[in-house]
């Protein structure tokens, strides 16, 4: 058998019509070869699908019943004028696509593809998804903090605003120290980080506690500190701070503003305040806080902030519990409580109740006695 004939196999070659079948086997009887008269042997149930063993260099299906006469007429037809019409109606076959995918993917045998008929043409490659607007890599996060703006610090101003914990001349301040490492240790073991400052009714000190709790944070060299008004009914942050055009915090949850145009830090200063404190400042009253709350644009704002600026602790100045529903309304945006209480103003039913309209499902991380009479002292003091 010559080398350069034409080979057949059963995967490529078309099974023809029985009436065809009987006239091919007949030619073939009759040709002349130099092999003896073969006996013709017709396998109707032979498919391509047979188990295939390498037998003298060649392969023939495994089990298979045909004889070497068989093989010997194959061999004959191969060369016939009826093999090269079969062979010419025999589409190319897409080997890749045959054995590389499954079978649904597989062409129709009977008529060519798109690709086959314009073999030029190269399939259309999907351009690769664009991240998600709010994602960043791992060298983005936290790298707008050194990128923020910064205001100066007037401690004449801080003191007459009692943030003692700047100047730290009141000793109340230590107050405020120790308040601050019971809560780092608190969030450090939970693996919390926002922590809600409120208060059961009106004029407690919530902001005052706030203010200077986030100060007393920023002595933290390793520790970043986010401090954010969202006192949306009566905003004081900015005021007590002495910040001139802080800003509306509304139009930061509302995307009008990006992280890096809100937030802003505490610039050089004597009092040893870290740089390491960003505010989140608020002029502007919102009627609708509680609604603002729950738009899926507030969702998007925060994870923002919490992707550009990567804080370690985030205190949240909100309005009084028992006053709006504003405290239930952001509660999804904390993970712990820090009520501060009036000394001498609030009931304990209020406390009880400001916590019960909160939930039992978020944790009370301590309780800040505000304005707590100390014998001895003219004025007020403050503890924990």
């Amino acid at each position: 058998m010559s080398d350069d004939r034409p080979r057949f196999t059963r995967k490529s070659r078309r099974r023809t019509r029985s009436p065809e079948r009987e006239r091919l086997i007949a030619e073939i009887a009759n040709r002349d070869t130099p092999h003896a008269a073969p006996e013709i042997l017709d396998l109707p149930n032979v498919t391509s699908d047979a188990p295939m063993a390498e037998v003298s260099g060649e392969w023939h299906p495994e089990l298979d019943p045909m004889t070497e006469a068989t093989l010997a007429a194959e061999e004959s037809f191969a060369t016939s004028d009826a093999a090269t019409q079969i062979e010419q109606q025999v589409p190319e076959v897409d080997h890749e696509v045959l054995f590389g995918g499954a079978a649904s993917d597989s062409p129709n045998m009977d008529q060519p593809s798109e690709m086959d008929a314009n073999p030029e043409t190269e399939p259309e490659t999907q351009p690769e998804p664009e991240p998600e607007p709010n994602t960043l890599t791992e060298s983005q996060v936290g790298e707008t903090w050194s990128h923020l703006a910064s205001i100066p610090v007037d401690p004449a101003h801080l003191e007459r605003n009692l943030i003692i914990t700047a100047g730290r001349h009141d000793p109340a301040h230590g107050a405020f120290d120790v308040l601050r490492t019971r809560l780092v240790q608190t969030l450090y073991d939970n693996d919390w980080k926002r922590v809600a400052v409120t208060s059961p009714t009106r004029d407690c000190g919530k902001t005052f506690t706030a203010v200077n709790l986030a100060i007393s944070l920023s002595r933290y060299e390793s520790m970043r500190t986010v401090l954010m008004d969202m006192d949306m009914r009566n905003p004081s942050v900015a005021s007590v701070l002495g910040a001139a055009n802080p800003g509306s915090m509304g139009d930061f949850l509302s995307g009008a503003s990006s992280v890096h145009d809100h937030f802003i830090r505490l610039g050089r200063n004597a009092l040893n305040i870290g740089n390491n404190l960003a505010v989140g400042l608020n002029d502007r009253v919102e009627a609708y806080a509680s609604e603002m709350f729950q738009d899926p644009r507030t969702d998007d704002a925060f994870a923002r902030m919490m992707q550009e600026l990567d804080p370690d602790v985030v205190l949240y100045d909100l309005p009084p519990a028992l006053a709006y529903d504003d405290v239930i309304a952001f509660k999804k945006y904390f993970d712990g409580v820090l009520m501060v209480v009036g000394g001498g103003s609030t009931t304990a039913d209020e406390v009880h109740e400001a916590m019960r309209r909160i939930g039992d499902d978020v944790p009370l991380l301590g309780v800040v006695l505000n304005q707590a009479e100390n014998e001895g002292r003219t004025g007020y003091t403050y503890g924990y």
